[in-house]
């Protein structure tokens, strides 16, 4: 059941930006990873997983909840005033039609990493806010159908933390209900005469 959760895909809109790491910097940035960064996004999976919880019984409740942790998302994001590699993300920021699983993803890109380039993500997931830095390793480019961004990026992710991953598969459950939601919406609406 593990393996299917983390290489389950689905299509997504996130901000994203990322920049290409020499390995030199991509050590430097494996030993300057802050605790703070972990223990915010543990905060984050449990979080999320009391809001789930709640739903069911106070909906209302829930999706207050959910409100007031995007928004300290999105404060977090613009207001702290974060340093080193990390760029600020912002809900201005167009967003990047991606396809997301838990151990990697596609994107489109203006820009053409090598295949084996090592990849600092600094990705921001709608609509919770929140804010993921990740590294991860290009596998292949390929040409895409989008002129402006005329290369299809996939990357494996590597040495994410489990709340990372855990972070990630609630994101990709909380993006399937929705999207299941919004079907069945449309498969309930009758179809008009006109």
């Amino acid at each position: 059941m593990e393996e299917r959760r983390r290489f389950f895909r689905l299509d997504d809109e996130v901000i994203l930006d990322f920049q290409i790491l020499s390995e030199e910097e991509l050590t430097e940035l494996e030993h300057h990873t802050s605790q703070v960064k972990t223990e915010l996004q543990e905060i984050e999976q449990e979080i999320g997983s009391l809001i789930y919880q709640l739903k069911s019984h106070h909906p209302q409740m829930s999706r207050l909840a959910e409100l007031l942790n995007q928004k300290l998302n999105l404060f977090a994001a613009n207001g702290s005033g974060q340093k080193g590699q990390q760029r600020m993300l912002t809900s201005s920021e167009s967003r990047t039609r991606i396809n997301l699983s838990a151990c990697g993803m596609a994107f489109n890109s203006a820009e053409a990493p090598e295949p084996g380039h090592q990849l600092l993500l600094n990705m921001q997931l709608k609509p919770s806010n929140t804010n993921l830095e990740l590294s991860g390793r290009v596998i292949s480019v390929e040409a895409s159908d989008e002129e402006e961004k005329p290369h299809r990026v996939r990357v494996n992710f590597e040495g994410l933390k489990e709340a990372e991953q855990e972070l990630l598969i609630q994101h990709l459950f909380q993006l399937q209900n929705r999207n299941l939601k919004a079907r069945h919406q449309e498969d309930d609406e009758p179809e008009g005469d006109g």
